[in-house]
Order: C-alpha cells, then sequence, then structure tokens
C-alpha cells in the first residue's frame, strides 16, 4: 500500500466508526464559554453533522494550494479552504486562520471530534502565532486526522496524521458544530 493510500484508509475507517457512534441518543452539554463569538442558534450548525461536513470537504481532495485563495478552480490556503467548506454549508466563520482563536468554543484535542477545526502555529520555530489550520477527520485511539490545504509536499488539499511535528504546533480545537456537543 503506498503513503497516499494509508491516510485515506485510516479515514475512512475512522469515518464509518463515526457514522455508526451518531446514531447513539445522548444528552445535549452545556455551552459556557461567554468569551468567545458564538454562532446563532438558528442557523446552519444547529442541524449539520460532521459526516455531511466532511464528505464536501473530501471531494476538494487534490485542489491546488494557492496562497491567499479560497476558490476551487483556483486553488485554495488553509483558512481559505476552511472558510471555503463552513461556508457551504451557510456557516459564517473568519477568513483569517489566526481570528479562529477568539471563535467558537475552545476544547481539547482529547475531546475534539470529526468536523471540528484545528489551529496550529506556522512553521516559524520562534513563533507561537496561528499560521494554520484545518478540519478534524478522526479522533480515535490516540490517533488524529485532519483535512487541510497544505503549502508541504502535497502541496494541495490532503488528510495528514497528526504527528510530532504538527503535535508540537498544536495551539487549539474549537468547535462550531453544535452537534458535536451531543454526548
Amino acid at each position: 500500500m503506498t503513503k497516499l493510500k494509508l491516510p485515506l484508509l485510516a479515514s475512512l475507517i475512522c469515518l464509518s466508526t463515526l457514522y455508526l457512534s451518531a446514531s447513539a441518543f445522548g444528552k445535549p452539554v452545556s455551552l459556557n464559554d461567554h468569551n468567545a463569538k458564538t454562532i446563532a442558534d438558528d442557523d446552519q450548525s444547529a442541524s449539520l453533522c460532521s459526516d455531511e461536513l466532511l464528505s464536501f470537504a473530501q471531494s476538494l481532495l487534490g485542489t491546488h494550494y494557492h496562497f491567499g485563495a479560497s476558490n476551487p478552480s483556483y486553488g485554495f490556503d488553509c483558512s481559505g479552504f476552511v472558510g471555503y467548506v463552513f461556508k457551504n454549508f451557510n456557516i459564517p466563520v473568519p477568513r483569517s486562520s489566526s481570528e479562529f482563536i477568539s471563535y467558537g468554543k475552545k476544547i481539547k484535542l482529547a475531546d475534539a471530534r470529526a468536523g471540528d477545526v484545528i489551529l496550529f502555529t506556522g512553521t516559524s520555530k520562534r513563533s507561537r502565532k496561528i499560521g494554520h489550520i484545518g478540519i478534524i477527520v478522526c479522533n480515535e485511539n490516540n490517533e488524529t486526522m485532519f483535512i487541510h490545504s497544505t503549502s508541504g509536499k502535497e502541496h494541495a488539499v490532503t488528510i495528514t496524521a497528526m504527528d510530532k511535528k504538527y503535535r508540537h504546533r498544536l495551539v487549539q480545537v474549537i468547535r462550531l458544530l453544535k452537534q458535536n456537543d451531543v454526548v
């Protein structure tokens, strides 16, 4: 099996597990983060499930990376990709990755679910400023995978496993989908 196929296979396993667990009944969790900008109760985030969001995001796999872009025919940078995906479902999000830190509900990586947004520092080892963003595809059994538009060797929208390099760059996970608060 090639390197390219392993992340896709793992994400399919994660997505099928998430699909099966989505049928379980749960209780709503209270949102108590009053400092963050919130999404209106009547918008799409109340009913949108992560499967729909991720299916659309994965339809963009292979779209070329292009700095400052947010259009699949031209390409995406990381925040352009995340914005394009959420806006497809009428969920307003910031354009810049650094603005996400004051948006949504902050959660721990251990509590992250598919569809949550993950924030990283940029590639400079001297700065802890947010410079990269993606959407979590899977977070099970200590394996976190996320979809993002990268300027790295793939130079496109791809699914990446959280490795040591990304763990070191991790800043925060943000929850935008209200469905992810159902336990």
